[in-house]
């Protein structure tokens, strides 16, 4: 039997590279809805999920807000499903991120931007309104999908 990997090595096919930030994993952990088929999707290596440390720590920092209400325990395992659906980068020296600030207006999202270029992902992907509209290959969660599994 064939690995994803051997197959598309063998069809020819490259398998996409997705940054996914924290807005996308915490709605694909927490809410129905396209986040978690996406979710599923990188767990089952039909696309390459990948994030940094620093996302993954506001994803748990947001798990954590007492909006929520979740046991430790529920959010362990929560991080763990993450880790077994997204491959984690470290992240880049805030050195290296000046270049960056000056095209968002929001600089906490900078970090998102110059890891996505850095890695060289084919999508980022994330429900925030300036990365959409700034960001060469930026996408909705659904437009991804799309592209993914061939629907339009």
């Amino acid at each position: 039997m064939r690995s994803s990997r051997e197959n598309e090595q063998s069809s020819g096919k490259k398998q996409l590279r997705v940054f996914v930030d924290a807005n996308t994993i915490v709605s694909g952990l927490l809410f129905d809805g396209n986040e978690v088929l996406l979710l599923k999707l990188g767990a089952i290596g039909a696309c390459s999920l990948v994030t940094t440390r620093r996302v993954l720590d506001e994803v748990n920092q947001t798990l954590r807000a007492e909006e929520f209400q979740l046991n430790p325990d529920v959010i362990i395992k929560l991080l763990s499903y993450v880790n077994k659906c997204v491959v984690v980068h470290e992240d880049m020296p805030r050195t290296d991120l000046e270049r960056y600030l000056a095209r968002l207006d929001d600089k906490k999202d900078t970090h998102v931007l110059a890891v996505f270029e850095k890695l060289k992902c084919d999508v980022l992907v994330t429900g925030d309104k300036e990365l959409l509209r700034k960001v060469a290959g930026a996408k909705t969660t659904r437009r991804i999908l799309e592209m993914l599994l061939g629907t339009s």
